[in-house]
Formats: C-alpha cells, structure tokens, sequence
C-alpha cells in the first residue's frame, strides 16, 4: 500500500473547518441547555413506542396483581400516654425531672414496649392464638413450620404466631401528639378488631402489672429494711439504758430544763447543778441589790432614806407636823411662849419628830436585815454549788459514752420512722393503682378493605414503568445509539460536517427529485456543492471519492447528485464506478453495464473503449464493468492513481463510487489514491464506533477524508422536530 501523505488541500481544509468547529462550538456552549432538553426529548421520542409498550406493560401487570392480592382490613385503637399518671393520694409515685425533659424519647419507649414480644404474647395467650392453627390459617400465613432439632414443633409454631402478629402489627406516634394508635390487618375483618383490642387492652393491663410489681417489691424491701431498723434501735437502746444503770448516770434533762428550748440529755448532778448555779445567780443580784440599798441607808439621815420617804406613815406624819408647825406660828405672833396652846402644840411637834424617828429607824433596820439575809443565802448557794462542781467533773467522763450511745440510738430512731412513714405510704398506695395510659378508641370492625389500592397500585406501577422506561432509553441511547443528527457526527466522530441530505419522500421518484433543482434534496447537494469549493486552497479536488461504512447508505446517489449539480455550473466530470463488487453507477445514468473498470484495469479494454456519455450534459462516466472473481487485486492505488492522472486534465473533476470501507479493503485503495473522501453516514443505521473503525482503516491508509456527508435524515422521526430539520436545511440548503 502507499503511504501517502496528506495533500497540502487537505491541511488547508482542516484548518478551515477548524474555525468552524471553533465557531460551532461557541455557538453550542450558547445553547447547551436547549441541547441537552432537545436531545433528551429526542430521545424519548425515537423510544416511544417501547416507552409505551413498558407503561402499558406495567399498568396491565399492576392491575393483574391487584386483581391476584388477597383483600386485607385494618383495625385501629387509640391510647393515650402520659408521662405523669393521675394522683388520687397526692403521694404517687410521678416520673423523674428528666422524662419530663425527654417527652419525645419516653413515647418512642412506650412505642417500643407495644410492639414487643412480651405485649405479642399477652394477646395471643388472651385471644388463645396458640391453640391450633385457626390464626395461621385467617391470616392467610402459608409458611410451612417444622421442628428442628432444637425446637420442637409446638414452639416453632407459637414463634410463628408471634412473628405473624409482630409483623401485621402497625404503631403510630404522630407528632405533637400524646395518641398513639395500634394498626392491626388481617384478612379476616373481625379478627382485626379483636386483635387491635387485645393490644391497646393489654398493653394497658402489662403497664399496670408493672407498676403493681414495682411497688411489690418496694414494699418487700422496705419490710426487710424496717426489721432491721427496729432490731438496730432496740440494741442501742438497751445498750444506752443498760450503761447509764451501770454508771448510775440519771437523765434528768426534762427536769433541768429552765425554758421552752429542748436541752441535750443531762444528769440528776448536772441538772441540779444548773438550777444551783442559776439560783446562786438570783441570790448574788439580790444581795448585790440589797447591798445598794443598805449602803445607800447608812451614808444619809434616816428621813433622807427614799424607802423612808416614801413610807405612807411617814408622809401622813410629816404633813401633820407641817401644819402643825404653820399654826404654831402663828400663835407665836399673837402670844407668848408659855401660852398653853403654844406650849400645847410644841410638844405635839415634839412627839411627832418621835414617831417618824422611830419609824425611820425601823425601816434602816430592814434594810440592814435584808442585806445580811441575801449575803448569807448566797454565800450557802454558793458553797453549794462548788460542792456539785467537783461531782459534775467525775460524771462528764462517762457522760460522754452515754452521748455516744443516745446519739446512736437516736440515729437509728429517725432511720425507722422515715422507713416506717415510707411503708405506710406504699401500703397506702398498693391499693390504688394510678394508669398513666388511657383507652381512647376502641377498634370497630373494618366495612372496607384497607388493601389492596387500586389507585395506589397504578401509580407504582406507573412508577415502575417510568424507570423502566428511563433506564431503557438509557441502555438504548448509550450501548445502541447511532449517528442520527449532524450534533452526532461533530460529537462523535470529530470530522466536518459537509452536508446533510433530507430523507426523500418518494424513493422511487428520487431520480426526478435530483434532476429538479428547486427539490430540497436537490437543494442539500448544492449546498455540498459549495461546500466542496472551499475544501482546498485551488477549489474543488480534482479526483474525489464517496464511499460509507456498509452497503445501502447512498454513496451511489450521493455520487450521482453531486455530479448533476457540478455539471449545471458548467464542470466538465467523468464518473467512475470503482465498487466492482456490486456496481452501481450505470442505473443511475441508464446505462448498461458492458464494458467497464474491470475490464480497463485488466488491461482488455483502453480508456477510449470504456468511456462513455451519459443523458446529463458534460458528464462522462465509466461503468463497474464485469465483476471480477477478485475485485482487490485490480484494485491497485498506482494503477488508479496513474490513470486519474493520465485523465484528470481532461475533466474539471473526476469523481470515484468506491465500495463500502468495512468487511472489503477496495474502498482503502480507492481512498489512497485520490485527493479527497467524502464519508457518507445514512442517519440512524450505524454505532459510531462502527464508524470509527472504517474511519480508523481509511487513516491508516493515509486515506484524506474531508468530511461527512450525513444522508436520508429526517429530524422528525429522530425526535428533534421540524425546527432543527429547517435549521439544517437552511445552513446545508442556501
């Protein structure tokens, strides 16, 4: 094979369309968005007779598994939880600070406790579950239960009852909310009821045996602590008792107290020597008091004494002797002094000052007496209680054991009444039992099945049909996508674009279609047309090949189309069918295939001889010729380069059907041999990576691909609509 290497119209093609493919890119970032959503409806649209087909599917499979499911009802019953029960005594036990803190938390517990084995078992033993296979049966429960070498068969099938139960069981804490309601559902509507009954009933029933035998046991420990509180109090004591006997210690504290203030336990001796030391203290403030008194009699003159002055006789006396003394003087003034009533009223005076002298005396003389008494009583009070002092020092020694057993043994007392105080409370309590959990609804038979839904049932199925669906069109887009539209070629295979030709609507009619230049697939050829122009720095390629990745892609008739548009701005062409193996060219051009390639490359036949015109002015063309038993080794690059190049000045353009590039290595040859190849992709046939792969073999020949030419599109079928079909028409089209 030659290694030829890229013609220097090839570089200046790529690096024309380089810019272009700069400048689509630029206006795609522009329109990512509306891509993306256009390419995803493309999508779905290409799949939408699968899409279908899957909704359908899966709604028809819901409804039959609708119509299959077993018709279950649900029972409620409604509790209600507090965290605190009602107190009747006031002296109930109430949940700690830090439930009430964590409401939340204490629910969710109570929650739990309903859905336990330990509630499962309680309704089963109440509504007998377990005996026989009735329950199993009514719920419909088609498990077989069989013994094993660890359970025996009767506990398999009560563990099956429970798990039944458990399983069909449904608790609801809505929030903000203190109800709690118990689902239950069955296909028996009855037993529903009952069993939803059963739970809120013995969930209440559980809580109160709980509480009952909390405090049960309370009281059981409590009694124990008591007895032994009362047998420690009952040793102290007795030990107290017995050493004060021993001692000869008497308590006296009641006696000794003075005031209304309890004293600490005290001896006879220490009683007596407080009252002692108390009186002791009277008698030193009378003797002191009486003392004043005496000093204060002594130091004055009897009538000075205020006690004396104070004395009503005393008083009665001076106020005789006062008046006596104003009438004597005026006696004086009018007799003398030896007058009689003078004389008379002297000597009263005189007997007067006798009388208070007397009586002034005799109350010094108490005074005197009263001080000497309270001296003498406090001097023997006294001696007293020096005497009980040195009797209190011995007995405070062994006073003290006594506190210490006394304080024991109070100790102990107060131990005994709290526990005491404690058991009378929870006797008191036993008796009634306060429920924080109330019966708010009870379960009523269901009228109506709660499952199967219908209307739910559709909607998952419809659900399931969607991801189906998406994960179909996922699968399909992404493992068996083809090139469909002109944004797959430029993603996928990163060759230019040349033009792209819209499906015709009548194939067989496609002749008539080309030939009339105003047909827009008539129009898409001209468009390649220019296209083609501006390909390479001297215009069009001299010699240019159109070939595809398989058979039936419209090589054939893209050759045909270009060469009549080529041909109506005055080219001179020569078209070659070098597609040995099915050749093609001649129907085109009505013409039969004689004599041909195969003959002139096996060298039977001269250029003159094959040549021939056609019914298109200014188009020469030479036809595939006799199929050879082997195509390929006619098919060599010098031989065909050599005679393009022998004719080419002849012709303006010299354009070559060449076979398709997979399976067959003609179409390398050809490619090899002539400065540009046009690739043609029909739209949605292809896998791009099958593309690539001819692609790959065409470069590895050194083969100049200029670009792809994108046939039979039709954006409506291919999910884009009828936008993006004219979008194309107008930039390939005019």
């Amino acid at each position: 094979m030659n290694n030829k290497a890229p013609s220097p119209a090839g570089k200046a093609f790529d690096s024309y369309h380089a810019q272009d493919i700069l400048d689509d890119d630029q206006q795609g970032a522009e329109d990512a968005r509306l891509i993306d959503l256009r390419e995803i409806w493309a999508i779905v649209y290409r799949s939408r007779f699968w899409i279908a087909t899957i909704m359908a599917s899966a709604i028809v499979l819901g409804i039959i598994v609708t119509l299959l499911m077993t018709p279950r009802y649900r029972a409620d019953a409604a509790v209600q939880i507090d965290q605190e029960a009602i107190k009747v005594l006031g002296t109930e036990q109430s949940e700690s600070s830090a439930s009430i803190q964590d409401a939340e938390r204490f629910l969710k517990t109570q929650v739990d406790v309903i859905n336990s084995r330990a509630v499962a078992r309680a309704v089963a033993n109440e509504l007998r579950l377990f005996n026989g296979d009735r329950f199993l049966e009514q719920m419909r429960d088609s498990q077989e239960v069989e013994a094993t070498s660890s359970v025996s068969l009767a506990d398999a099938k009560r563990e099956r009852v429970l798990t039944v139960l458990q399983k069909n069981l449904t608790v609801e804490l809505p929030p903000q909310s203190r109800v709690v309601r118990i689902f239950f559902t069955s296909p028996d509507p009855a037993l529903a009821a009952r069993v939803a009954n059963s739970y809120a009933e013995n969930f209440i029933r559980l809580n109160l045996r709980r509480k009952f035998d909390s405090s049960s046991y309370a009281r059981e420990f409590l009694r124990e602590q008591l007895d032994e509180a009362q047998q420690r109090l009952a040793r102290a004591e007795r030990s107290a008792v017995q050493y004060a006997r021993e001692k000869k210690i008497i308590d006296a504290s009641a006696a000794a107290s003075t005031s209304d203030r309890p004293s600490a336990p005290r001896s006879l001796t220490t009683g007596t020597l407080v009252q002692l030391n108390q009186q002791q203290a009277e008698a030193t403030a009378k003797r002191i008091q009486a003392e004043q008194r005496w000093n204060r009699a002594r130091a004055v003159n009897s009538l000075s004494i205020p006690e004396v002055l104070e004395n009503t006789a005393v008083q009665a006396l001076l106020a005789e002797k006062a008046q006596l003394n104003a009438q004597l003087m005026e006696e004086t003034q009018r007799r003398r002094d030896d007058y009689p009533t003078v004389r008379q009223g002297r000597a009263r005076i005189i007997e007067l000052d006798q009388q208070i002298g007397a009586i002034a005396s005799s109350i010094r003389s108490t005074i005197r007496t009263e001080y000497e008494v309270a001296r003498t009583n406090e001097q023997a009070l006294g001696n007293r209680v020096e005497q009980l002092k040195s009797s209190t020092f011995s007995e405070q020694s062994e006073s003290i054991q006594l506190s210490i057993l006394r304080r024991e043994a109070d100790t102990f007392r107060q131990q005994y009444e709290f526990l005491l105080a404690r058991f009378n409370q929870l006797n008191a309590e036993a008796g009634v039992q306060a429920n924080n959990i109330s019966l708010i609804d009870q379960a009523v038979t269901p009228i109506k099945p709660s499952s199967p839904k219908i209307v739910l049932n559709l909607f998952l199925a419809a659900i399931l049909g969607g991801i189906i669906s998406t994960i179909f069109c996922y699968v399909r887009h992404t493992v068996f996508d083809t090139i469909r539209t002109p944004d797959d070629v430029a993603r996928n295979l990163n060759l230019p674009l040349l033009g792209v030709v819209p499906k015709p609507e009548n194939p067989e009619n496609l002749a008539n279609e080309l030939r009339d230049p105003k047909q827009p697939i008539s129009e898409a050829f001209s468009s390649l047309r220019s296209t083609l122009s501006m390909i390479s720095t001297h215009g069009l390629p001299k010699t240019l090949a159109f070939t595809s990745t398989t058979a039936a892609e419209g090589k054939s008739t893209a050759c045909f189309a270009t060469a009549l548009s080529l041909a109506r701005t005055g080219k001179r062409l020569l078209v070659i069918d070098l597609d040995l193996r099915r050749p093609n060219q001649h129907n085109q051009y009505g013409i039969k295939n004689t004599e041909g390639m195969s003959e002139l490359l096996s060298g039977n036949r001269t250029f003159a001889d094959v040549v021939r015109k056609t019914n298109v002015e200014r188009v020469d063309m030479i036809t595939g010729g006799a199929i050879p038993p082997n195509p390929t080794e006619l098919l060599d690059p010098g031989s065909i380069r050599a005679m393009l190049a022998a004719h080419s000045a002849d012709y303006d353009v010299i354009l070559v059907d060449s076979a398709p590039v997979l399976a067959i290595a003609d179409a390398i040859s050809v490619g090899n041999s002539v400065e540009a190849v046009i690739y043609v992709i029909e739209s949605n046939k292809n896998l791009p990576k099958t593309i690539l792969a001819a692609l790959s073999r065409l470069r590895d020949a050194h083969a100049n691909v200029s670009g792809v030419l994108l046939t039979k599109f039709d954006a409506s079928s291919s999910g884009y609509g009828n936008s993006y079909e004219s979008t194309y028409q107008y930039e390939y089209g005019h």
